[in-house]
């Protein structure tokens, strides 16, 4: 008997050897910076040695490589592929194909103005914060970035996904800790920590975009069954018009619009940062082909993140807001992510939908209807005048994918007045 514990004692060892021989990098040494971020992104097989055992941290990352690992990282790569990719430069001979075209069937991942997606190109620091902005939960407004020494070099539209990314601890700065270097490329051990981050705080990216039911027991409830595409012709003008209902979920898609109705008086003149406005829907809000979405007496949450003042008097005359959540009329509260649609400074209000004020178009950009929407945010301040009145109409730009509820109990809570219509 002592005999067989030792032989499975020394078999033991031997795995074990052979195990840990198998993942030395010979070119990743125990202190490097990043060696143990690297060792855990190749045992959960985000990312692989290269060239026997080497894994060359320092070499670039590309496009198609990243979103490779990330779909992987949150549990999507397996996915089928129901459509064919948009991407001019996308063919049966690039590398990472499927995982190209899923990241663009589930819009995790975009491409450039001229409809590609540059898969061999390195991907930079810019690139990979706004990839992950784009499917983390919260406000693109929700942490300060000024203290780091080059936040002034990132680009307009990426500046509220680094603040976003700061806010969720979803980023690398190496060596220096206060630095960005925003326009430098990827390196594959800062890809490996990224990785490593967004594993350990996948609570923090979008239902939409993670697989929840990987963790999930087997009486859990399983994978969202997707039925149909629906549209919310709210405006004429809204950046995107989709709405994807499952059998237990309906996902708005960010770029549409929804109406507010003011219930306060907004007075930018006494306003502090962090106070919040409420707005509600003034009707129960149904897609183009029925769908109920919102019931009358939603109320959306506008908080005040900073006060614009006046260049020549220095008085407080505007109130920069971000709407952050939502809550039903029964009470249950939910994540949002808006910002008033604005051009000019000026907060669009309308006493008629079939005169709104028209902003510019996309077909007039040089670029994709994404890009186009995270610039429309950045240029248009979300600023709400002074002198709103109670009952003014706020057009809201959601810069989120905005998550329904689809059950009997949710479609209760409509209004007996929307109810009947439907019975007609």
């Amino acid at each position: 008997m002592k005999k067989i514990q030792k032989l499975l004692i020394s078999l033991l060892a031997l795995m074990l050897f052979n195990f840990a021989n198998a993942l030395e990098i010979v070119d990743v040494k125990s202190d490097y910076w990043a060696s143990q971020e690297i060792v855990n992104a190749i045992q959960n097989g985000y990312i692989y040695v290269i060239d026997g055992n080497k894994f060359k941290p320092e070499q670039t990352i590309t496009r198609s490589e990243f979103v490779t690992a990330l779909l992987k990282v949150i549990r999507r790569q397996n996915d089928p592929i129901t459509q064919t990719s948009t991407f001019k430069d996308i063919s049966s001979a690039t590398p990472n194909k499927q995982s190209v075209v899923l990241s663009e069937q589930i819009r995790m991942a975009f491409g450039y103005p001229d409809n590609t997606f540059k898969p061999e190109l390195a991907i930079n620091h810019n690139e990979t914060m706004s990839m992950i902005a784009n499917i983390t939960k919260g406000d693109y407004i929700a942490s300060d970035i000024t203290s780091f020494n080059d936040y002034q070099k990132i680009p307009i539209w990426a500046r509220r996904a680094y603040i976003k990314n700061v806010a969720n601890g979803l980023y690398v700065n190496h060596p220096n800790v206060k630095t960005f270097n925003p326009t430098r490329e990827l390196t594959r051990a800062e890809a490996a920590v990224i990785f490593n981050k967004i594993a350990s705080n996948i609570d923090k990216i979008k239902d939409n975009y993670r697989d929840l039911y990987n963790n999930l027991a087997d009486d859990a409830p399983k994978k969202s069954i997707f039925i149909a595409e629906n549209n919310l012709n709210t405006v004429p003008f809204a950046l995107s018009t989709k709405v994807d209902i499952y059998d237990n979920k309906k996902v708005v898609e960010n770029g549409n619009i929804v109406i507010g109705v003011v219930l306060s008086e907004v007075d930018a003149r006494k306003d502090l940062v962090g106070q919040e406005y409420v707005f509600t829907t003034p009707e129960d809000v149904y897609t183009a082909q029925g769908t109920f979405l919102l019931p009358k007496g939603t109320e959306f949450y506008a908080r005040v993140e900073k006060i614009g003042y006046s260049a020549w008097r220095s008085k407080a005359e505007r109130s920069n807001v971000v709407f952050h959540k939502y809550s039903l009329p029964t009470g249950e509260t939910y994540d949002m992510a808006g910002v008033p649609f604005t051009k000019d400074d000026k907060i669009i209000y309308v006493n008629s939908i079939k005169k709104p004020k028209q902003i510019k178009k996309l077909s007039e950009y040089k670029t994709s209807r994404k890009e186009y929407l995270i610039e429309c945010a950045h240029q248009m301040s979300p600023l709400l005048d002074f002198n709103a009145k109670n009952g003014k109409k706020l057009y809201i730009l959601l810069t989120g994918d905005m998550v329904l509820p689809q059950n009997e109990e949710y479609l209760n809570i409509r209004t007996k007045k929307s109810i009947l219509e439907e019975q007609i």
